[in-house]
Formats: C-alpha cells, sequence, structure tokens
C-alpha cells in the first residue's frame, strides 16, 4: 500500500473512531403552501482535510470497507443534531443502497436512534442514493420493507442521474421523487429540460408520488418549475445547507414582485454562492491528486488557512504537474501551498455583479472559471463566470423589458419596485419628482422630434448629476421623471441641474424665439398666447425610515404635492415638503449666470 493510501485511510479512521463529521442541514419547501416540509441532512468531513468532500468521503470509505460503518455513523449523528436543534417537519436521510446489502446492516439501529432521541419515524424520510449499481435486488427489497414497517417514508434521490432510475421507482414505489439537478440548471431556457420534468410529473401523480427538485439556484429556474407544477424545492435560492437551518422563509421568495425584481435591488454575488471543498496549506501535492482521483467531477479545491482562503488549485494543474516525467517524485510530498497555481481572485460577498464583472474583465493573469467569495475575510464558497454572465443577463433582459423606450431609463414597474426595496429596508431617502414646464406648447410648435430630444435631454441630465451607487433615476412617462436620493447633498444636486438646464434651454429654440425669449402660440379661440422658455420644476418629499405608516401611494401624493407647488413659480425652481407639519420654508435666490431669473425654494 502506497504511502498516500495509507495517510487516507488513517484519516478515515480517525474520522470514524472521533466522529469529526459536521452535520448541515437544508431545508425541503412546499411549493403551493410557501413552507418548510422538511430537512435534509447533509454530511461534511473535517474542515480543511482530504476527506471534507462528502463524495470523497465516501468514496474512501468504500474502497477500505468502512461504507456501512460511515453510513450509520452519519444517520445517528443526523438525528441527533436534528433533535437537539428542535426542527419542525420531516427529516431526510441519504441512504446507499449498497449500505443495505452490507453484512454489517443491522436492522433496528435507526429506530434506535430516534427512540434515544425522542423522534417519530413518521417524520423521516429514507433517501436511495443509487450511487453503484444494485446487485441484490432481493435483498434491497427486503431492507425497504424494514423501514416502511417501521412507519419510514422512502425517497428517490437523483431521478435521471442512478444506473437504473425508471427501474428503482418501478420497483420502489416511493413516496417522494427528488429530480437530479442537472435538469434544473437553465430549466427556463432548455425545451428539453422542461419536457424531461413534465414527464416526471405526469408520472408521479398518475402514482401518487410527490416531485421534489434539487439543486435551485436562481429565481429564474424557480419561476419555472413552479409553472410547470412541481410539489417541492430545495437549493441555494431558498437557503444553503447549514448547521443551525431557519425555521420560516421569507416571503418575498415566492412573490412575483420578487421573482421580477432583478433591476429594483442591487444584486451583489452572494447570488452566486456554491460550495468549494477545502484543504489545508500544508496537505502535500499527492494528497490533493488522491482526492480528485477519487472525485472524478471535481475541477478544483480551495487553500484555506484557519477559515482564510490562499487560492484555488485547479485538476488539470495539479494532475499535469504529477503526471509530468518525475513530477510525483519531486514534488508529490510537498506540500500544496508551495505551489502557484492560476492566480485566484477574491471577493467580498456584498460586492455588487457589475463591480466584479469588471475586475473579471481587467484581469491579466486570472486564466479560471472560478473565482473566491469570502465574508469578513473568510470563506462563503466560489462562484463561476458562467453563472455571473448568466445573472447579468437577465438583469440586462429585465432593465430593457421594463425600461421606457425614449430614455430607456426605467419605467413604472421598476420605480414601483424600488420604492417597496427602500420602504422595506427601511432607508432614509428622498423623492424629486421633476416634470419640465411649458412642454406641450413647445411640442406642438417645434414638433415630437424636438420634443422627444428635450426630453432625452433632462433624462441625461438627470443621470449625471445622480450617484449610480446610491440614487435611482426613473422615467415616469411623457416629461414626467423621479429621482431617488440616498445621497445626502441632493440639494446641490438638484441646484446644478437647474441651472444646466436652463443654461441649456435657449438652444432649443430658434434665433427668432431667443430674442423674444419664448414662443407665441394661437390657442383654440385663435387668440395669440405667450409661453416663455421650457423649465424644470421639481417637487421634494425627504422620506424618513423612522416614519411609520408610508405607502407609495401617499409618498407619490406628497411628491406631486411638492411639484405642484414648484410649477407655482416662474422659470426653475424646486419645493421641499416638509415631512412633520407640512409647512413649506422657502427662500429665494438668484442663479449666478442664468439667462432668466430663478427661484430655488428649500429649507
Amino acid at each position: 500500500m502506497q504511502k498516500q493510501e495509507i495517510h487516507v485511510k488513517s484519516l478515515l479512521e480517525r474520522i470514524l473512531a472521533l466522529e469529526q463529521l459536521t452535520v448541515l442541514f437544508q431545508p425541503v419547501v412546499v411549493l403551493d403552501k410557501q413552507a418548510i416540509f422538511g430537512y435534509e441532512g447533509l454530511i461534511r468531513g473535517p474542515s480543511e482535510s482530504l476527506l471534507h468532500r462528502p463524495s470523497v468521503l465516501f468514496a474512501a470509505a468504500a474502497k477500505y470497507g468502512r461504507l456501512a460503518e460511515l453510513d450509520f455513523l452519519c444517520r445517528k449523528l443526523i438525528v441527533r443534531q436534528f433533535a437537539k436543534l428542535g426542527l419542525p417537519g420531516h427529516l431526510f436521510i441519504n441512504v446507499n443502497p449498497i449500505t443495505l446489502a452490507d453484512d454489517e446492516f443491522i436492522h433496528g439501529r435507526t429506530l434506535m436512534y430516534l427512540q434515544n432521541y425522542k423522534l417519530d419515524p413518521d417524520r423521516i424520510v429514507v433517501e436511495i442514493t443509487e450511487t453503484q449499481p444494485i446487485q441484490d435486488w432481493t435483498v434491497f427489497q427486503h431492507a425497504l420493507q424494514h423501514y416502511r414497517g417501521m412507519g419510514f417514508k422512502v425517497a428517490l434521490d437523483d431521478l435521471g442521474a442512478g444506473h437504473s432510475s425508471l427501474k428503482l421507482w418501478s420497483e420502489l414505489n416511493p413516496n417522494f421523487v427528488k429530480i437530479d439537478r442537472h435538469f434544473i440548471e437553465g430549466v427556463d431556457e432548455d425545451q428539453t429540460k422542461r419536457q424531461f420534468i413534465k414527464s416526471i410529473i405526469e408520472i408521479a401523480k398518475s402514482l401518487g408520488c410527490q416531485t421534489i427538485t434539487e439543486g435551485i439556484e436562481h429565481k429564474h429556474e424557480y419561476a419555472a418549475l413552479r409553472k410547470l407544477g412541481i410539489d417541492m424545492a430545495q437549493g441555494f435560492y431558498f437557503a444553503p445547507p447549514q448547521k443551525a437551518p431557519d425555521i420560516a422563509l421569507s416571503p418575498q421568495l415566492f412573490s412575483e414582485r420578487q421573482k421580477r425584481n432583478v433591476y429594483s435591488e442591487k444584486l451583489t454575488i452572494a447570488h452566486l454562492v456554491k460550495e468549494v471543498p477545502t484543504i489545508s496549506p500544508r496537505s502535500t501535492v499527492e494528497e490533493v491528486g488522491e482526492i480528485f482521483r477519487i472525485s472524478e467531477t471535481l475541477q478544483s479545491v480551495a487553500i484555506v488557512d484557519d477559515g482564510e482562503p490562499l487560492g484555488l488549485v485547479l485538476r488539470d494543474d495539479l494532475m499535469n504537474l504529477l503526471a509530468s516525467r518525475y513530477g510525483r517524485d519531486l514534488h508529490g510530498r510537498k506540500p500544496i501551498q508551495e505551489f502557484t497555481f492560476k492566480a485566484t481572485l477574491k471577493f467580498d460577498l456584498h460586492t455588487s455583479l457589475e463591480e466584479v464583472s469588471r475586475c473579471l474583465t481587467s484581469a491579466v493573469n486570472h486564466r479560471t472559471d472560478e473565482f473566491l467569495i469570502t465574508e469578513n475575510g473568510r470563506l462563503i464558497g466560489k462562484g463561476t463566470i458562467l453563472d455571473l454572465l448568466s445573472t447579468i443577463t437577465d438583469l440586462q433582459i429585465t432593465r430593457s423589458r421594463y425600461a421606457n423606450p425614449l430614455t430607456l431609463l426605467p419605467g413604472n414597474v421598476l420605480i414601483q419596485q424600488k420604492l417597496d426595496e427602500f420602504l422595506r429596508n427601511r432607508e432614509d431617502f428622498t423623492v424629486a419628482y421633476c416634470d419640465i414646464d411649458y412642454f406641450k406648447a413647445y411640442n406642438d410648435v417645434y414638433g415630437y422630434m424636438r420634443g422627444d430630444e428635450l426630453i432625452r435631454l433632462v433624462g441625461r441630465l438627470l443621470t449625471e448629476i445622480s450617484d449610480p451607487d446610491l440614487d435611482f433615476v426613473g422615467h415616469i412617462g411623457g416629461d414626467d421623471f423621479i429621482v431617488l436620493f440616498r445621497s445626502g447633498d441632493w440639494r446641490e444636486r438638484c441646484r446644478q441641474l437647474l441651472q444646466t438646464f436652463e443654461t441649456l434651454a435657449p438652444d432649443f429654440y430658434t434665433a427668432k424665439d431667443r430674442q423674444i425669449g419664448g414662443i407665441e402660440v394661437c390657442d383654440r379661440y385663435g387668440e395669440k398666447r405667450y409661453f416663455p422658455f421650457v423649465a424644470l420644476s421639481i417637487g421634494i418629499f425627504p422620506v424618513a425610515a423612522s416614519q411609520n405608516g408610508l405607502t407609495k401611494e401617499y409618498i407619490a401624493e406628497r411628491a406631486s404635492m411638492a411639484k405642484g407647488k414648484a410649477k407655482g413659480y416662474c422659470g426653475n425652481a424646486m419645493h421641499v415638503e416638509d415631512t412633520e407639519d407640512d409647512q413649506v420654508v422657502g427662500l429665494s435666490s438668484h442663479l449666478e449666470g442664468s439667462a432668466t431669473q430663478s427661484k430655488l425654494f428649500m429649507h
């Protein structure tokens, strides 16, 4: 036996003897009830060890004849922790069918665990995970009858990924079927996957079986599966595996508004987090190579020292090194930290998608598809460029779908969503409702093309005076705009807007009209009316988080009142509504360098 194998075997023995396993739970959600049905118990090996990843851990146990022992230890620890946390609903426990036929299989041990921790058997769902072909169907079916006789329910895991999934389904007659995550990724854009899932749902209904989809990571996947009629779901979209999971979910996860609200909320890479196996920097090159050999689908592992990520080790890099001439002899026993693999970028969990995209685009040495995600310097998981591009594409599609076609600024749907977000987060912000005075008269004289140019000018100026990281600019329609300021210097920004617009407005008139400072238009009665240059009126309504009972309707009403008062003054003006006693305090001043006199009304 090679030294590397001796090390893995020794590590496995220590894990089993000292019960060095971590238990995590991930909720299984009933979509119709928008509630948690139960939790799947998951296992991880010691952090930063060769056997941290469950696939590697169980492969090593199978290799050294300790699979049944590991399987029972996992059940015991999961049952114990589930009871200790007092989690509601059902408990899903993974069982490998190979262990049911193992000579070490002991009838009644699982029931004993339940009795020890006072859990009812009818709350247990045994998940059959078919990682290898079943050799003895008679023993397998006998073991399942044994479980059912104790009151356990049965679930078929990873339907569509096993060696004989359909045969298992017909033989097991399970209470639940869990559809493999392969069919979930990109289901909203893949008609073949949707058709496959539809077929499973139809079969399941005819057999009285409930369907569960695994691996939902994005809103658009959830939305597509909900439309197909899936019964239950689990995945990072609802919650990642956790040591102490929540017992309730946010209603926002299920709302139509939340599913469309990709533009309104500033998305961060928290939406992209995926689990990544970890190893210690003191692990040898050969030990890490053994991890990749055991887990053929694993593409990378993270080097982590006391929670701090040092970088990624990629399968191709390491295996090429070990496969090179004398590579194993020269480097196999060296610690992995001595080797510099492809540069790995790290981002905090709260970094925006746009910022990550900019960094990845400008990174000279970053040639891998993956990057690490941290929180307060500690590793949370990894993200992939493919997921980043997919989410940004969704963001752009949503922007274009709900944008005003003239200015391409967010329209009413997105404005309402942004107001919802600010109110939900109890943020202080200031509403600025902008309107172009005398626009109809201008449009009638100069035509809609020149009128559109004027509207686009206002949209551009509003965007330029706003902070893209704090403020939100929307186009309500026609010549009406709104800005939701979180910038503390919103007064100065509005002054700048009014000054700039007053300077540029005359350029939209002919020389003759500029001489008289406006236009003369005949009304419906044939009488001439004079209209000065177009001007901006801005109604301001500050919103404080401490205010109770605020609604979007109330905010819109107060901003409209403020705009109406601003329009009562000649020229470019803004009016600020007092949020406490509705009294307006006004101070008039001249805009230096303006062609005409304007008044600014403020506190």
